[in-house]
């Protein structure tokens, strides 16, 4: 059960940022409304998925990715994504502001940045050419080209 769970996260994340894309779009009045409901709701889905499949699924989530489980490092990973999620919540709850925003989206981005380098240099060093594992980069920079343009435009308003 737990190997059904840890590939539907593998689908559940884009059709997750599709729907907050679709949500930006038909509710947002403006750049900084549209991004305060995707930037905040993309982290919220990617880091919260991450520290679920860290917290609760452990070695089928390590797995997956081709990397020996270690449930310290794990809990500890995904205790820190549980963080990023929680503070993208209350982000957006409590309307922190464009700045709050990209704050949290940044830092995310920055996590998946350094995460894709690390699965790249797997990928290279260890010959780990298990497909999710090859598809972390690639879905970075697919973040990066989604998020970077709204963000800057709210930014610039």
């Amino acid at each position: 059960m737990k190997k059904k769970i840890a590939m539907m996260m593998e689908w559940v994340r884009p059709a997750g940022i599709v729907l907050a894309y679709f949500f930006s779009e038909y509710l947002g009045t403006d750049a900084i409304s549209k991004f305060h409901i995707l930037g905040p709701g993309i982290v919220i889905l990617m880091s919260g998925t991450v520290a679920f499949e860290s917290l609760f699924l452990g070695e089928v989530a390590s797995e997956k990715i081709g990397y020996a489980p270690s449930r310290a490092y794990q809990i500890q990973s995904g205790l820190s994504n549980l963080a990023t999620a929680m503070t993208a919540l209350l982000v957006l709850i409590l309307d922190w502001g464009r700045y709050a925003d990209a704050t949290v989206v940044t830092v995310m981005l920055l996590f998946f940045i350094l995460s894709a380098a690390n699965h790249t240099a797997t990928a290279i060093r260890e010959h780990n050419m298990k497909p999710v594992n090859l598809m972390r980069p690639v879905m970075t920079v697919l973040l990066l080209a989604l998020l970077l343009p709204p963000m800057i435009n709210a930014l610039t308003q």
